[in-house]
């Protein structure tokens, strides 16, 4: 192997061509080669990442010698990919989670199955790996393609290095819809993003005036500057908190880098030290709205000391019981699911293209448009009293 300017690596032929390398050079060409119909496989590669695509092959870090006559004694794995059966006239699609036994993307599935039931003469199975290992994904849009399935749903685990794979499938026919992770737009006609940054802010902002009716003095903990949850989602907040319904809630103070529980919880606690007539803290990290809240009970504020922002029932049980957290937003999962599945059966019958503007009639969800880059948008979901055990042991 070669490297051009930039690092990538180049495959060469061998000259003179090896009997013994023949069939290992095969499986290299499968990958990183035009296939023999054609259809390009991938995109160029890092070093790293084709050594991370051949792990998960067997074959990073192989020897010349490990390419000799195959061994009759080694039989090959089986294809870990659930097959779907073939039926005239029905539609096949398959799911690809990040990982095995996740309520989170188990009720995902289930919204996915909710939709296909009612959508009627449509199969589906669900793929997902024992731990998230990109790798394992990549075996599974590989297994579906040699399935010839009509489309394909993954949240991927690294959607880069999974981007040529789901490229290769969108060639040969397959329609990709991605949710939750969404993959680079070349590489899947639309995408199902759980909530935008919008839509958390207006329901955030929304919680705090419904608690806080005579305002007060409220505390954002956001998450790294760069990341999903930071400088961003900060902005956005501001924006709407410009409405005139907003008017007596007053930012005392703004916090980044709170991404995990225990970073929420030290936020949470050098605020309130600071500012003892604290209204509100705004949490946007589910991970740190579990520190805070647990930091604001352990100071004994519960229910004098507003908590709210973006979270997981599952983890939140006690928040909820000791009133530190009365409710929250989340995404929910079912709904990303029954609305990916919407659009890839709509994709796949071509009654809706890919592309701004473009909609799908998604059942109980009603109408869904497409947005910029062919995204497609949920609202945040509103966990409270009244409807929290029905989610708590879901995700």
């Amino acid at each position: 192997m070669a490297c051009d300017e930039m690092g990538a690596v180049v495959i060469r032929p061998l000259s003179p061509p090896l009997r013994s390398f023949n069939r290992a050079r095969g499986v290299l060409c499968r990958f990183f080669a035009p296939s023999p119909d054609g259809v390009p496989m991938t995109d160029t590669f890092s070093r790293r990442q084709i050594v991370t695509l051949l792990g998960g092959l067997g074959l990073a870090g192989m020897s010349s010698t490990a390419f000799s006559a195959p061994n009759p004694k080694l039989k090959p794995k089986p294809d870990p990919t659930p097959v779907l059966p073939a039926a005239e006239g029905r539609l096949r699609i398959g799911v690809i989670v990040p990982v095995k036994d996740d309520p989170f993307y188990k009720a995902c599935a289930d919204g996915a199955q909710e939709a296909a039931t009612q959508i009627g003469n449509l199969d589906m199975a669900v793929a997902a790996p024992e731990k998230r290992q990109v790798r394992e994904q990549a075996l599974f849009i590989n297994g579906f393609v040699k399935q010839k399935v009509d489309a394909i749903l993954i949240s991927p685990v690294d959607a880069g290095l999974l981007a040529p794979l789901c490229k290769r499938a969108m060639i040969r026919g397959i329609k990709v819809v991605s949710f939750e992770q969404a993959l680079p737009a070349n590489s899947r006609m639309a995408h199902v993003d759980p909530v935008s940054s919008r839509g958390k802010a207006e329901t955030f902002l929304q919680m705090l005036a419904d608690d806080a009716k005579d305002g007060g003095d409220v505390a954002i903990l956001a998450g790294a500057r760069n990341g999903a949850d930071g400088l961003g989602l900060v902005s956005e907040t501001m924006q709407q908190w410009l409405k005139p319904a907003y008017g007596k809630l007053k930012l005392a103070d703004t916090l980044y880098g709170n991404d995990d529980e225990k970073a929420g919880y030290a936020a949470a606690d050098f605020v309130l030290r600071q500012r003892p007539n604290l209204k509100g803290l705004l949490v946007f990290s589910p991970a740190a709205l579990v520190g805070a809240a647990q930091c604001v009970s352990d100071r004994g504020l519960a229910g004098k000391v507003f908590v709210t922002g973006f979270g997981r029932p599952a983890t939140l049980k006690a928040a909820m019981s000791a009133k530190a957290v009365e409710y929250f937003a989340t995404a929910n999962p079912v709904d990303i699911g029954y609305a990916a599945m919407q659009i890839a059966a709509a994709l796949a019958k071509n009654t809706m293209t890919s592309g701004t503007g473009s909609m799908v009639t998604a059942g109980r969800l009603g109408q869904i448009a497409l947005g910029d880059n062919s995204v497609a948008t949920l609202r945040p979901f509103v966990v409270d009293a009244k409807n929290f055990d029905k989610y708590a042991d879901l995700y």
